[in-house]
């Protein structure tokens, strides 16, 4: 699954407001502990939309702290 981490909740409560008005796939998730060890929540969205996303995010400059690409065991940084 792919996971957007954010630098801090009201950055991914902007972004998950800003996704209600768009065709993007996503759900609210606990961000995963092989991203961060911290509380906080992240947005899984779907691999084929990945570069929408990524475009969407920079046009509207809602800040991330990276996308990652997560396995049961482990965060790969893909963004």
């Amino acid at each position: 699954m792919l996971v957007i981490s954010f630098n801090s909740t009201s950055q991914a409560m902007k972004a998950d407001k800003f996704f209600d008005s768009t065709d993007i796939d996503k759900m609210v998730v606990p961000t995963p502990r092989a991203i961060s060890q911290s509380c906080g929540i992240s947005i899984r969205i779907i691999s084929e939309q990945l570069e929408d996303v990524i475009s969407m995010l920079e046009k509207n400059e809602i800040g991330i702290k990276g996308i990652y690409n997560v396995t049961k065991d482990e965060a790969q940084k893909i963004y």
